[in-house]
């Protein structure tokens, strides 16, 4: 287990996934062969492992928690040194990554094309659609797309 799945094994990453597209725990248990109870008992151990990948990624990173979307995988900070908004995110596709929130001259940006990748994966994994607007945007302004559910709420 690494830091950057949030500490899960490939079996919690399983479940954690199916969960986030909408399965019950009776659902889980019925697709893994599992009873709803095991899978709640999973899902206990699953959401304590992610707040803690989230915890001490903030902490790692001197961040401001500011608001936790366990189930989404999704956790709202704020960095104090360079005074904006920041997401830490973990999915499937990315691992644990963390976003800050800036706007930066992406066109001479050598991140360019792995953050759009990244901004695409997070996107795709989450169900959101990206407009051809949307594509064309550069990264910095791609991510108020795509995280601006979770952006602005304390």
């Amino acid at each position: 287990m690494s830091f950057s799945t949030g500490y899960l094994t490939t079996r919690e990453i399983k479940i954690w996934d199916l969960r986030r597209q909408g399965h019950t725990q009776a659902g889980i248990g019925k697709i893994l062969k599992i009873t709803r109870q095991a899978a709640f008992k999973a899902l206990g151990i699953i959401d304590s492992k992610v707040e803690q990948a989230f915890t001490e990624a903030a902490k790692t990173n001197g961040l401001e928690i500011k608001r936790l979307y366990i189930e989404e995988g999704i956790m709202q900070a704020y960095s104090p040194a360079h005074k904006i908004p920041v997401i830490i995110s973990l999915s499937k596709v990315n691992g644990l990554r963390i976003w800050y929130m800036h706007e930066g001259d992406c066109k001479v940006c050598v991140h360019g094309s792995s953050c759009r990748e990244f901004l695409i994966g997070e996107a795709k994994e989450r169900g959101l659609e990206l407009s051809e607007d949307d594509f064309s945007l550069p990264p910095s302004l791609m991510a108020l797309r795509v995280f601006s559910k979770y952006l602005g709420e304390n």
